[in-house]
């Protein structure tokens, strides 16, 4: 192989850009984030949101209709902040340039990684939102950590009461309680289990803390483990019951297709969270709502920047052509943030 030239150069670029498309599209078909995030562009630094409460109510007015009651325009303010990610790649140009190829090798086995990376980013922010929606500082719009016992209804109005997005004992009782739906209990108490969650989750109201928010279970996302039990609680005609519960076998198939439960989506990050026991469920508002359950913003889109060090006495390529190199740098801006809490709901073994 003889000197690298710009045409050499461009075709490198034309067949790294093409794998790097491949990848992309190839791994983004088969993704479950899409289920529980909003994708927002982004034209600024930071965002800034404001959510409207619908906090409408019709009211009887009396025998002349002058008991009329004024309602305020009720909203929160919260904002995020994009950061920056990406990565990128260096070769010396005498890689290219030797006879074993060694150089065009790593530069197509990296388009192709960084092709399905690219992809696989917002799920990997999403995965790590529902790992650590627990924690203190995981904070929702309403101030509270994004999986709680105790998000009000209507913040500036505590007296309709609030609502829970996690359900377990553990660190005090919230929600439904514990739900266990695993293999550690029999596939009648799970069902019993998930029946509950649901009944919760459609039952939730509006801000005005009288309409319901008709909210229904859209899937169930869960370790590989569990996977099993999920699909067989969400599809199964026939489930054995207990002594308790009259032993024998339970046609659940027309409970179940008359509940809508949700379907279930098996998500390997998940693996080895909690133990294997802890499952989440999105409702109809994870993305027909402005917000969503989980918020992906972008401020700017994962670009390719490809330096060759040639063409230019000055900057980059000056400075990687005294360095003998080719560099390939791969950034964008964009952030994950949670949305609506009523949207996605994390489920407890314990």
């Amino acid at each position: 192989m003889g000197a690298i030239t710009p045409s050499f150069v461009m075709d490198l670029e034309s067949r790294m850009r093409t794998i790097t498309e491949t990848e992309f599209n190839k791994l983004l078909a088969s993704l479950w984030y899409t289920d529980i995030v909003r994708v927002s562009q982004s034209g600024s630094m930071r965002e800034i949101v404001l959510w409207l409460l619908s906090t409408a109510n019709i009211e009887y007015q009396g025998k002349r209709g002058g008991n009329k009651f004024y309602e305020d325009v009720v909203s929160q303010i919260f904002s995020y902040e994009h950061k920056h990610a990406g990565t990128g790649l260096r070769l010396k140009k005498d890689q290219m340039t030797d006879l074993d190829g060694n150089g065009l090798q790593i530069a197509a086995k990296w388009s192709a990684d960084i092709g399905a990376l690219m992809a696989y980013w917002p799920q990997k922010q999403a995965a790590l939102a529902l790992k650590n929606g627990h924690l203190a500082t995981s904070l929702a719009y309403d101030g509270q950590i994004y999986f709680s016992g105790a998000h009000p209804l209507n913040p500036m109005n505590a007296v309709v009461g609030a609502y829970a997005n996690l359900h377990c004992t553990a660190g005090g009782a919230s929600g439904v309680g514990a739900v266990p739906i695993d293999d550690s209990v029999t596939a009648d108490v799970a069902l019993a289990n998930l029946a509950k969650v649901m009944a919760y989750v459609q039952g939730i109201k509006m801000p005005n803390g009288e309409d319901p928010r008709m909210l229904e279970p859209r899937s169930i996302f869960c370790s590989p483990r569990m996977a099993p039990r999920v699909a067989q609680l969400t599809n199964a005609k026939f489930i054995a019951q207990a002594s308790a519960g009259g032993s024998g076998s339970a046609d659940v198939e027309a409970l179940i297709q008359t509940l809508g439960y949700a379907k279930p989506v098996v998500c390997k990050e998940l693996a080895g969270y909690e133990s294997d026991t802890t499952w989440f469920v999105s409702t109809s508002a994870a993305t027909d709502t402005e917000l969503g359950a989980l918020i992906y913003s972008v401020r700017e889109p994962f670009t390719i920047q490809w330096y060759t060090g040639e063409g230019s006495s000055t900057g980059v390529d000056a400075i990687l052509n005294r360095q003998n190199r080719l560099e390939w740098n791969v950034d964008g801006r964009n952030v994950m943030t949670y949305g609506h809490p009523y949207a996605l709901h994390k489920c407890s073994a314990t």
